[in-house]
């Protein structure tokens, strides 16, 4: 019993002891980050910043390898084929909330851990300058006195501008149709050229139209007034209770060690905290989505419950 007893007791030791010899020796290699875009993407770049950082902070070389195809199903299986011991780093965005909702990958939100969240841009209701609508109040009113009056269109079928147009119309009660296009700067070029009646964007994506006064938002999805459109009142303050943001983050496969975890963690801290992370998200209209990891567990989960309702109030899902 006692030589029982003293074995135990050393295997309790082991495994501590190689715990904290797994998060003092983190990393010992090289970690790879996978980017499901294309190269110069915002994704990508995001990767490319944050990749270029986290080396300096954690002492090893983090390139970025783009596997691109199937809405990030290609670059999620392939991480799926490697170990869960925090060398191998996918990207993410609030798009893939999207695509679990919809089926197309065999995943879920438990197959992964998203380790951060850092960078988020809202959506907005853009209309041309010499619109006669001047808030989402005349929006509202318009459509619900003229039922499927406006033309309003944004980037994608099915995806978060299109969500955020939902939850509007629920919010509003009006009713009204949405035309799809390729990117957001398409969504823009028609709103600029009268082929829309309104545009539902990233005002990032309409810089320009916005800068020259062709453009103006009648609201924005923040839960308070943005940094960068001070200007523009949210939908929340409006009355329409529609708080929603794309974000970008990184994610590893499920099982990764906690101590593992914790170090990336620590260093993805680190460079957030830097004067060059904070100029870089500033050029690029970025804001911080502040969750930790327990929060960002549950907004994901949450996330793919509500695009789920809303594929199959679209008719997108049976």
């Amino acid at each position: 019993m006692m030589r029982l007893t003293t074995l135990v007791l050393t295997a309790s030791a082991l495994a501590v002891t190689s715990g904290i010899a797994t998060a003092q020796e983190f990393p010992e290699k090289d970690i790879r980050f996978v980017a499901w875009s294309a190269a110069g993407s915002p994704l990508d770049t995001m990767m490319r910043q944050l990749g270029r950082q986290l080396s300096e902070e954690l002492g090893v070389e983090v390139p970025v390898e783009n596997r691109t195809g199937g809405s990030g199903a290609v670059a999620m299986s392939y991480v799926m084929t490697q170990p869960a011991d925090g060398y191998t780093v996918l990207s993410t965005t609030a798009s893939m909330t999207f695509t679990m909702a919809k089926g197309d990958v065999p995943f879920t939100p438990d197959n992964f851990t998203v380790l951060r969240a850092l960078q988020a841009e809202p959506s907005a209701v853009a209309v041309r300058a010499d619109s006669e609508l001047q808030d989402m109040g005349d929006f509202v009113e318009y459509l619900q006195e003229n039922p499927n009056g406006m033309s309003i269109g944004g980037y994608a079928s099915a995806g978060f501008h299109q969500f955020v147009f939902y939850r509007l119309q629920q919010e509003g009660e009006f009713e009204a149709s949405w035309v799809p296009f390729d990117g957001g700067n398409e969504a823009a070029l028609a709103l600029l050229g009268g082929h829309i009646d309104a545009a539902v964007l990233t005002p990032s994506s309409a810089t320009a139209q916005l800068e020259s006064g062709e453009f103006r938002l009648l609201g924005i999805s923040t839960d308070e007034r943005d940094e960068y459109f001070p200007d523009t009142p949210t939908f929340k303050e409006q009355g329409l209770d529609v708080v929603e943001s794309i974000w970008r983050g990184v994610m590893v496969k499920e099982g990764t060690p906690d101590e593992v975890i914790d170090r990336l963690i620590e260093g993805i801290a680190a460079v957030e905290k830097s004067e060059e992370w904070q100029e870089f998200m500033q050029n690029n209209m970025q804001s911080r989505l502040d969750l930790d990891l327990e929060e960002m567990q549950e907004q994901v989960r949450a996330e793919v419950e509500s695009r789920r309702t809303f594929l199959k109030d679209n008719g997108y899902l049976d």
